[in-house]
């Protein structure tokens, strides 16, 4: 049995944290600068011939590789040649430009783009909910344990590549589900439907999440996964009224988001996502549990609850069910 942490022990832990963070993030740079993402996504690579074609010394080349595969990157095979994973380190390596804006966004509050803008939204994220949907699939398949149902009639609002429907829907044969998302984004959605093969339990609807029409009391289960971060309070409560109006008496809302303390200090991973928004949305931030109960009440639901998916990526599912009075704005 373990005694209490001495102090110092703590800060060796923070500062080791901190050591890596950096190390992780240079040697992603480093690997993208010097061309071995892109051959390392060509095809498996020894190090000594990796360091004649990326012209790079044959010891840093070996280090990098190393440190590569400790990030979960590359992998080794048998006769000592490295491969991408399906980590897909090149599109990994693009997730570090918006950070380089940060100081600026800081200084100026204001993101250098603003996903929460339509136009940009439909720009940017075509080309991200695949990736998004890949990251998120072994937690959605979380969710779907506590959400799966037979029959449910689902709408998936802002759906992407609909990670969180399809792992419901594949549970399901008589599962019904309408994606709401862009009319930019919706062609992503499809494909990604297709590629499931479950075309035939999908509607598509392209539209502004806050303007199409939903109708009235049609739904068993109403998402909105990863929606809620991108808005301000006032938005959010909208956002909610509309989904309380969607579903059924006795129907239920599944908000799935990463969810802060209530000082909004911590887990790490969450503030460190949290501090990201500021670059790409204009009023976008992370909410506690505490405030979506607020909304939720606001909106017509009841028996809330919460359920801690993962923490990395930092992911909370929070599910209420609507009130026989319904929707109360």
């Amino acid at each position: 049995m373990t005694g209490p942490r001495d102090g110092r022990e703590v800060a060796a832990e923070r500062v080791t944290f901190l050591q890596e963070a950096v190390a992780a993030s240079a040697a992603l740079a480093a690997a993208d600068r010097l061309g071995v993402l892109a051959r390392l996504a060509a095809g498996p690579i020894d190090p000594s011939t990796l360091a004649t074609e990326c012209s790079i010394g044959e010891r840093g080349s070996r280090l990098l590789v190393a440190a590569l595969a400790g990030l979960g990157l590359v992998d080794r095979t048998a006769d000592g040649r490295y491969r991408a994973t399906s980590l897909d380190p090149e599109r990994l390596a693009s997730l570090r430009t918006p950070w380089e804006g940060l100081a600026e966004a800081i200084r100026s509050d204001r993101p250098a783009v603003a996903v929460d803008d339509r136009g940009a939204a439909e720009k940017l994220y075509p080309n991200a909910v695949g990736f998004l949907a890949e990251l998120f699939a072994p937690v959605a398949a979380r969710a779907a344990d506590q959400l799966a149902g037979s029959g449910l009639r689902i709408l998936d609002l802002g759906a992407g590549a609909a990670p969180w429907s399809l792992a419901l829907a594949t549970r399901d044969p008589a599962c019904r589900v309408t994606a709401v998302d862009l009319p930019g984004v919706i062609p992503a959605t499809r494909r990604a439907v297709a590629d499931a093969g479950l075309d035939t339990r999908f509607e598509m609807r392209a539209g502004d999440l806050f303007t199409i029409d939903l109708g009235r009391d049609e739904y068993d289960l109403a998402i909105a996964g990863n929606v809620c971060h991108l808005f301000d309070g006032a938005t959010n409560r909208r956002l909610l009224g509309r989904l309380g109006e969607a579903v059924r008496v006795g129907g239920r809302v599944a908000i799935m988001d990463a969810v802060p303390d209530e000082r909004l200090e911590g887990p790490r991973g969450v503030v460190l996502y949290a501090l990201g928004l500021l670059l790409r949305t204009r009023a976008g931030r992370v909410y506690p549990f505490s405030t979506y109960v607020e909304w939720l009440r606001a909106a017509g639901f009841e028996a809330i609850e919460r359920f801690d998916l993962s923490a990395a990526p930092p992911l909370t599912l929070i599910t209420a069910r609507r009130r026989t009075a319904g929707a109360i704005r």
